[in-house]
């Protein structure tokens, strides 16, 4: 309200015609919330900023719409609202979902979708689990608004790429222009919740429109947000470095860019830019990660050596048959961990644990204590001298080599594994992985709401470039056995010196 009160006020014409626009603003707002205590504090916020409070009204926004406020029902019932804006209740996975019939019924989305015959489309079954209630707010808002309306709406970032919301995107596509998507900085609602947000805003297409098969979409990644994760201020700094007033976020770039792209100016940089739909794949990924330039730039390199002379270009995965790529099966280890060291204890080991010098940090656990299930688990995710590690959630993409100090020894499943039979080609993948070039690829492909995650596809789909001739690589594969060779060497001397240390205070204390 204040907002548009501005624009208004700020206009060019006369006072009676800006009165009239005031007016009938205040008679074109309308709130639905669950909470009447919230209502409450909406029509009072409403009153305070020049009106429009009768339109604030209580009631389930999922529900019909014949029992909705009868000021909702009598002026802005189903395909009345020319824009929508809102940031609904996020539950995603778990106890949060909607289960109840009687309103998955309501909606495309509340059913099960399947993939037939090339074709991704609902059935008549309810979604086996439920469904998240963003889900739903999604397409309720959709249908709720006129033909050729406008909706922005707040949701989680993994509504952009992964399964579960692939319905929501299906839905969006058939129904809907996709104008803009903005992802949120991971600070945007801290220190209140960690999830990872989006803005998505879309048209609803006109009566009788059919669906476009291409056109430009505008993706945006904001970086900066003007807080920490605490919610505490980061302001700009000036010439000298001393903050100033102004909150350091980029969100105004952001809008300026939106504009620019409307207005069919747009200067893409690295972090906002437009994307064809046509680009879009049959999964309806969405992410602005995945469309980047600077990422996207990485991956056509690579792709421009494939056939170049003496060259070629392979997935990790299709490089050869001695390779599997996997992840183990997430094992819940507390019914047998113990405090102290013992016959038939072993360490637990986290990513972070494989990837320092030492490995200190890592969990015990009595494999006595272990169920078969728990054994057969243990088993699987054993690592073995020679496999390669890469970090798959949170701080995704850090590569590691198992050495003969961790072989055999049982490591999270967080870790996706890449075992190589070829010894050559296994050190020239190593040394690939932790490149500019598969660093961009993983950053490319990682997904997630509260963390960032990889999974055994996006390494498999990697792209390698090949020199014809292995002896052009072998400088490459030498360093990485030398680098090796001195990892184990060093890691056997610091387990001597740790023992002969441990040995050297038991005998001065046992000389005391």
């Amino acid at each position: 309200m204040r907002y548009v009160r501005n624009r208004i006020v700020d206009s060019e014409g006369s006072e009676i015609a800006k009165q009239r626009q005031l007016e009938r603003h205040k008679k074109n707002l309308f709130l639905v919330d669950a909470s009447r205590r919230l209502v409450k504090v909406a029509k009072t916020a409403m009153i305070l900023n020049g009106d429009g409070h009768a339109g604030m009204t209580a009631g389930d926004s999922l529900g019909s719409y014949e029992s909705f406020d009868k000021t909702i029902v009598s002026q802005a019932g189903r395909c009345v609202p020319t824009v929508i804006l809102t940031n609904p209740p996020f539950a995603g996975v778990g106890d949060g979902r909607i289960t109840h019939e009687e309103v998955l019924r309501r909606f495309d989305s509340g059913k099960r979708w399947v993939d037939v015959d090339g074709e991704y489309r609902k059935t008549e079954e309810f979604a086996p689990d439920g469904v998240p209630p963003e889900l739903l707010f999604f397409e309720r808002c959709v249908d709720w608004l006129k033909p050729g309306g406008k909706l922005g709406i707040v949701l989680p970032k993994s509504f952009l790429d992964t399964q579960t919301y692939r319905p929501g995107r299906a839905i969006l596509f058939a129904r809907c222009r996709l104008l803009a998507i903005i992802n949120c900085h991971k600070n945007t609602f801290q220190p209140f919740t960690g999830v990872r947000t989006c803005i998505v805003v879309v048209q609803k297409l006109a009566e009788g429109e059919s669906a476009p098969s291409n056109y430009p979409i505008f993706m945006a990644i904001s970086r900066k947000i003007g807080q920490d994760s605490e919610g505490v201020p980061i302001y700009k700094k000036d010439a000298h470095n001393n903050p100033t007033d102004e909150l350091d976020d980029d969100l105004a770039e952001i809008g300026k860019a939106f504009d620019d792209f409307r207005q069919g100016k747009l200067k893409s940089s690295g972090y906002f830019f437009a994307v064809d739909r046509s680009k879009i794949e049959k999964n309806l990924n969405i992410n602005p990660q995945l469309f980047l330039p600077h990422l996207n730039e990485t991956l056509e390199s690579i792709q421009g050596l494939d056939g170049a002379d003496g060259w070629s270009v392979s997935t990790i995965g299709a490089m050869s048959t001695g390779i599997k790529i996997f992840k183990g099966p997430r094992f819940k280890s507390e019914s047998i961990i113990v405090d102290e060291p013992g016959p038939n204890v072993e360490p637990y080991l986290t990513p972070s644990a494989v990837l320092q010098e030492k490995g200190d940090s890592a969990k015990l656990i009595d494999v006595s204590k272990a169920s078969l299930n728990q054994l057969r688990m243990i088993a699987a995710i054993r690592v073995r001298r020679g496999d390669i590690v890469i970090t798959r959630s949170g701080t995704i993409g850090r590569v590691a080599y198992i050495t003969r100090r961790l072989h055999n020894v049982i490591v999270s499943d967080d870790l996706i594994r890449v075992r190589v039979e070829d010894e050559e080609l296994r050190f020239y993948i190593f040394a690939y992985l932790q490149s500019k070039y598969a660093q961009d690829q993983m950053s490319r492909n990682e997904y997630g709401a509260v963390q960032q995650h990889l999974e055994p596809e996006h390494i498999r789909n990697i792209l390698v470039p090949v020199a014809d001739n292995r002896s052009h690589m072998a400088d490459i594969v030498d360093g990485v056995r030398l680098s090796i060779e001195l990892r184990e060497r060093l890691e056997a001397e610091n387990g001597n010196t740790s023992a002969k240390m441990d040995g050297l205070i038991k005998a001065a204390l046992e000389g005391i």
